[in-house]
This record gives C-alpha cells, structure tokens and sequence, in this order.
C-alpha cells in the first residue's frame, strides 16, 4: 500500500508536466508534418494519435523512473517530503525554511550563471538557435515549470540519481550505513550529464548539432544538473523541484528585461 502511495503522489504531480509537454508540443510536430511530401504523409497517423503516442510514452518513462526512485531513493538516504508527509507521516523539521532558502538561492545563482554562459555564446549559435532564445510565452513558461521542475525532476534525480548512486555502492561497497560522498558526487555528475544529452534532440530539431551547439546543450544543462542532484542529496526532491522552477522563472525575467534593454 506504502508503494501505491508513493508512485500515485509522483505520478499524478509528473503528468501535469507531460500533459503541459503534450500541448506545447503540438506546433512543433506540426511544422515537422509539414515538411513531409505527401505520399509521406498519408502513412503518418492523425496529429491526435501521435499526441497521444508521445504522452504514453513518457508517461511509461515517468512510471518506470517512479519505481526505480521508490526502491533506491530511501534505501541510499535521499528523500521526498510529500512521501514522508502523505505516506510516512513525518512532521517536517525546523530546517525546511533553510532548505527552501537554499533552494531559492542556488536556482538564483544557477539562472544567472546560465543566462550570462548563453549570452556569452549567442554569436557562435545558428541564427534559428539564437532566435528561439527569445523570452517564452505564458504557457511554454508553465511548461518549462511543470515538465522541466517536477516531470524532469522525478526522471533524472528520482530515478536516474537515485539508481546510479544505488549501483555504486552496492557495487563499490564504500560506505556502511549510507553510501560515500564521492558516489554521491559520481552519480550528481553522471545523471547532470545525461541530462544534458537528453536536450540534444529538442535542440537538434531546432538547429543543426554542430559542436558549439552540443557544448552550449551540454554545459548548461549540466551545471543545472549538478546544482539539481547536489540539493536533492543535501535536501530533498522538493528542493531541487523547487530550484528547477526559479531557473526558469528567473531565466524568463532576465530574458525580458534583456529584451527591453536590447
């Protein structure tokens, strides 16, 4: 029942993300069934069904990501709130106001670090690059914050970190009670770098992968990853859900007021 809990709570709060992810999407799948000849298109299903399509898949992958989080996550001390409030019934400690400060304040940190590394890289980018780096409307912003904050989270730290920090120290035996800081460590970067190639192809369908392109998907993503897994180790699930979404938030002010400015 513990475990019902547990993968009800993550994936109800992870398909808010893919439902948004689905929406969003629809003009892009669009543009790439536009570019197709007609015979092509004939063989493709309706726009509803491969709508459809995508959203199960990531749902099976939000699924699969749930479960390998519920039998990894706790066994290697890191940890979810709302599964120790709802299934454990844990009363939050004194220190959840720092922890949602750290939060805040490394999500800041990682924003302004990201915003000044993308525009310090414009010039070198395609022009179609450079072009979709415009500040994002209200609802591919709520996108970025469900799928990129809670849906990403819960794939890449939930269940990536959790796995790889898991396999270590079963696999390294370093560590008694709890594994060592340096597979923490492993594992934040590791996952931080899978995270980045997992944006290649969204970026890929934007401009062509030329090795400025891929350094920029793998550099920034990858210091937003460490950050992400570094407060879900010190913290929570919640913490570096809560810094994914001021990265994004913070990005669309200081987009907009470089826009202004411009």
């Amino acid at each position: 029942m513990a475990i019902l809990k547990q993968f009800g709570i993550l994936f109800v709060l992870g398909s808010i993300g893919i439902v948004m992810f689905t929406i969003t999407s629809i003009p892009l799948i669009e543009q790439q069934l536009a570019k197709l000849s007609p015979e092509k298109l004939e063989t493709v299903p309706p726009l509803g069904i491969l709508m459809l399509l995508q959203g199960l898949q990531y749902s099976v992958l939000l699924a699969i990501s749930i479960l390998i989080g519920i039998g990894c996550a706790y066994r290697v001390g890191l940890r979810s709130h709302l599964i120790d409030h709802w299934v454990f019934h844990t009363a939050h400690s004194l220190s959840f106001v720092v922890e949602i400060k750290w939060s805040l304040g490394v999500g800041a940190a990682t924003a302004i670090v990201l915003f000044l590394l993308d525009r310090l890289m414009q010039p070198a980018l395609p022009e179609a690059l450079q072009a979709a780096n415009t500040e994002p409307s209200g609802l591919n912003l709520l996108t970025a914050m469900s799928y990129g904050g809670i849906t990403e989270e819960i794939l890449m730290r939930w269940g990536l970190m959790s796995l790889l920090v898991w396999i270590a120290w079963k696999g390294l035996k370093q560590g008694v009670t709890l594994p060592s800081q340096g597979i923490y460590q492993s594992a934040i970067v590791l996952a931080a770098l899978v995270f980045g190639l997992l944006h290649l192809p969204a970026t890929a369908a934007i401009a062509p992968l030329t090795p400025i392109v891929i350094i920029r998907a793998l550099l920034l993503n990858g210091i937003a990853g460490v950050a992400f897994g570094w407060l879900f180790w010190q913290y929570s699930l919640e913490a570096a859900m809560l810094a994914h979404i001021s990265v994004h938030v913070l990005n669309s002010v200081l987009s907009s007021l470089s826009a202004k400015l411009a």
